[in-house]
């Protein structure tokens, strides 16, 4: 490894060390009055040069300071729901293990809150009914941010879907969850009901991140389709309960109109959002997060 990478990796490995001290008071954190490390005092000393009225550690804990605070600000504003939904406390306590177990890897935000959902379903500061509602709503969150960066491709137009191999549009999110936790999205504080599996899908329309309720079958078939093949290919296996003809034909015309069928392998399109502006000015470190339609 060069000189300048091996200090740029030592840099950013003491920015992501824990926050102690006055810093925490600028944020949501429980308070924390424990001093910096004897680590961080060590590599204040080895990466920075006291300046005239600043020492190494003071120097090195501006920045350290100010990744903390974009960071956790970041992830907040990608999970509204789930933080709504387990309070500030705790929400606050889980993200900042969160950080340290998963810490930024990658020069843009935006991909910063991927782990969550593994993380919530590990955490021990979760009783079990609060780990499967939680893990389920961070896995739809972020499916919410994942289809403003995923790719488009020209919708098909219905009387081509016996002639071409079919796709799912890369942009259409199926999420599988074993509560109904989309349900959190409209609720003002955790009240789990009942528990039944649930599917949905997330997808990008010209005004946001939309998200509907699936079938099982319907699921099932969407699968299918996201894999690829000709449409006797998708019907080629059984489905249990097997659909009416009806039922089939409400679904595909329901997916034509919302944009999801397309051609397997077609050029992706321009990608746009929105008022159909492009995306050439959005900030790479700016979060995304923008909330679902229905």
């Amino acid at each position: 490894m060069r000189p300048l990478e091996e200090t740029q990796r030592k840099f950013f490995a003491a920015l992501q060390m824990p926050l102690r001290g006055t810093s925490r008071r600028s944020t949501h954190l429980s308070p924390n009055e424990e001093g910096h490390s004897p680590e961080f005092l060590a590599k204040a000393e080895e990466l920075m040069e006291p300046g005239e009225n600043l020492s190494s550690a003071e120097r090195l804990e501006l920045y350290h300071r100010q990744y903390w605070f974009r960071v956790l600000e970041s992830v907040a504003e990608d999970f509204p729901a789930l933080r709504r939904m387990a309070g500030e406390e705790m929400f606050w306590e889980m993200l900042e293990a969160y950080l340290q177990t998963y810490p930024s890897g990658s020069f843009t935000l935006r991909h910063l809150g991927r782990s969550m959902a593994r993380f919530i379903a590990e955490w021990p500061g979760l009783d079990e009914t609060q780990r499967r509602w939680f893990t389920a709503l961070a896995e739809l969150e972020f499916a919410a941010m994942e289809v403003f960066e995923a790719a488009e491709r020209e919708p098909l137009p219905p009387e081509q879907l016996a002639e071409v191999e079919l796709e799912l549009q890369p942009h259409v999110r199926l999420v599988a969850m074993p509560v109904p936790a989309d349900l959190c999205l409209g609720w003002d504080s955790f009240q789990p009901g009942e528990e039944t599996p649930t599917q949905v899908a997330v997808w990008r329309g010209t005004s946001g991140a939309h998200m509907v309720r699936l079938d099982a079958v319907e699921h099932e078939l969407l699968l299918r389709l996201k894999a690829g093949g000709r449409l006797e290919e998708i019907f080629a296996e059984p489905v249990d309960p097997e659909p009416s003809p009806e039922k089939v034909q409400e679904w595909f015309g329901a997916w034509q109109s919302r944009g999801w069928i397309t051609r397997r392998g077609s050029e992706v399109i321009e990608l746009k959002v929105g008022n159909n502006e492009d995306w050439s000015d959005v900030d790479e470190m700016a979060s995304q997060a923008m909330p679902m339609e229905e």
